[in-house]
């Protein structure tokens, strides 16, 4: 676990297993009070106009994952980072089967909880070591990739590609760069610096891996990968689209 007071100067590389294991800390420590991010309560609360605006943009994304889903109707979803289940939520009811991989039992057990459906099979594992033993319609993530080390993108991407069936492909929702996405008692981000602190409600401050993503620089990473990506962006806060296999 990596603890600061706010300090953000000698930070740890990216890639170090420290931080990694750290982040993995911070999502277990955090799992109780994750959603007070996504409904804006709390720390989180920054007021009705930005309230307002965040609502309008997770209304865009979830009105983006529903139209694929209706579309698609995938027989079998891999879902990396699954969380408290925001998204296992939406895309249960479509799939034919969901595998739901997290690094934190805690997590995993308000998922459980909140989902409640019987074509979701949860998985307990830490994503940087885990390999798919199956092959799926699509691999969905929100809010992963943006902690995923640029020294791990490409080994990341590959295990993605191994996770894909034919035709398949990666749905990728994320973080887009606004002081306003995170508590207001966290220091502000800084777009370029890869690492962020973040603390939680009873005052514990850890460092984590966070990645703020564009659309055309995301694109053309995954370009060089040998993967095709329409990627959008909401009007403030994140960043959504589907990434397909070329060699397919």
């Amino acid at each position: 676990m990596q603890q600061s007071q706010g300090d953000d100067t000698a930070l740890p590389r990216a890639d170090d297993p420290a931080l990694l294991a750290g982040q993995v800390a911070y999502y277990r420590a955090r799992a109780a009070e994750y959603e007070a991010w996504w409904y804006r309560t709390g720390r989180f609360d920054r007021g009705a106009d930005n309230n307002r605006a965040w609502q309008a943009d997770v209304s865009v994304v979830e009105s983006a994952v529903d139209a694929m889903l209706t579309k698609v109707r995938p027989s079998r979803v891999l879902e990396l980072a699954c969380g408290t289940g925001l998204f296992t939520r939406r895309i249960a009811p479509f799939a034919g089967h969901v595998t739901a991989v997290d690094a934190a039992p805690e997590v995993i057990a308000i998922n459980r909880e909140r989902v409640a459906a019987s074509n979701v099979e949860y998985v307990e594992a830490d994503l940087f070591g885990w390999q798919p033993k199956s092959r799926y319609d699509c691999v969905f993530m929100s809010f992963w990739l943006s902690h995923v080390p640029h020294a791990r993108f490409g080994a990341f991407w590959a295990m993605v590609r191994r996770a894909l069936a034919p035709g398949g492909f990666a749905y990728v929702i994320d973080s887009a760069h606004d002081p306003t996405s995170t508590a207001a008692d966290h220091p502000t981000p800084d777009r370029r610096a890869g690492i962020v602190t973040r603390r939680l409600d009873d005052g514990r401050e850890f460092r984590i891996v966070k990645i703020f993503y564009e659309p055309a620089p995301l694109t053309a990473s995954l370009a060089a990968l040998g993967f095709t990506a329409r990627i959008g962006q909401t009007a403030r806060y994140f960043i959504y689209g589907d990434v397909r296999d070329d060699t397919f």
